[in-house]
């Protein structure tokens, strides 16, 4: 890619990262009603399945599924899935702000170490130092230290690493997916795969129970279905095949930013310090990886 390109990509990553921080106030905002995670799952995955379609058409690109990108498709899919549940799980017990902040500062950590595991080559050593304090970052933000390993598994803290691992997986399998295909036709179907492996955790007209809830639902839900999925998803699939995942992995160290900002606004939560140390932290540890250029086109 030229320079202009590289400028609009990066500009539209860093607005994607925005609207992925405004996200984890629309998954706490979401948790509120009565409705399960099954739900808000499938109709999250349905309506940006139907955003994308119209993507596609309005572009004239083509819809059709490769054979050659079968199993990347259908294991991104289980991924994604597996992502939602942990993320709607972990904003209902825990902290949007804190969510927002562990999620997207400890998954450039994994997705670091996960390239260099399948890589197979030595980390530099401020990218082992990088590592070191994500992990440093990461215990604090959960308040390992004074909680123990139960704070892991309390108020969400346990869904909300579980989030990062999957999206570290997750980010790699985007990154080589042009082979197979556009990045656009990857994100329609992992969208459409997605809701269909949703849709069978539904009880009976479960689906359909979402009509009688109020605008502020549907208006969350448009805003993680349309904004967070659909818009800042793709453009993050778009960046990982273009910039590889190492590089656009390092856009997610500005979400804990606006995930903290917008969780206070919204929904009156209190910045605590060991979230901003931890946080200050862990977007050091991701300065530390990206700064130094191990992997070269993810190869």
């Amino acid at each position: 890619m030229n320079k202009t390109e590289n400028s609009i990509l990066y500009i539209v990553l860093i607005l994607a990262m925005a609207i992925w921080g405004l996200s984890w106030t629309n998954g706490k905002i979401l948790g509120q009603y009565n409705t399960t995670v099954p739900v808000l799952m499938t109709w999250r995955f349905l309506i940006a399945a139907f955003s994308m379609i119209m993507v596609l058409l309005a572009r004239g690109t083509s819809i059709r599924f490769p054979s050659g990108g079968v199993f990347p498709v259908l294991a991104s899919a289980v991924l994604l899935v597996l992502y939602n549940h942990f993320y709607f799980t972990g904003t209902r017990l825990g902290s949007a702000g804190a969510g927002g902040v562990l999620v997207t500062t400890l998954n450039p950590v994994l997705t670091f170490v996960l390239i260099t595991v399948i890589s197979r080559e030595r980390p530099a050593v401020k990218s082992l130092l990088g590592i070191f304090l994500g992990i440093l970052g990461g215990s604090i933000i959960i308040n390992i230290w004074q909680g123990g390993w139960a704070a892991v598994m309390s108020k969400g803290n346990y869904y909300f690493v579980l989030c990062a691992s999957s999206w570290a997986f997750l980010t790699v399998i985007s990154s080589r997916i042009s082979r197979h295909m556009s990045t656009l036709t990857y994100s329609f179907w992992i969208y459409l795969i997605s809701g269909s492996i949703s849709f069978f955790f539904l009880k009976k007209g479960e689906l359909i129970s979402v009509f009688h809830l109020d605008f502020i639902f549907w208006i969350n839900l448009i805003a993680v279905s349309v904004g967070a999925m659909a818009f800042a998803t793709t453009a993050y699939f778009i960046a990982t095949s273009r910039l590889g995942s190492q590089k656009a992995s390092a856009f997610i160290f500005t979400v804990p930013v606006s995930a903290m900002l917008f969780s206070m606004l919204f929904l009156d939560e209190s910045l605590k310090m060991n979230v901003l140390i931890g946080g200050l932290i862990s977007i050091t540890a991701v300065y530390l990886i990206n700064s130094h250029d191990k992997i070269q086109n993810e190869k």
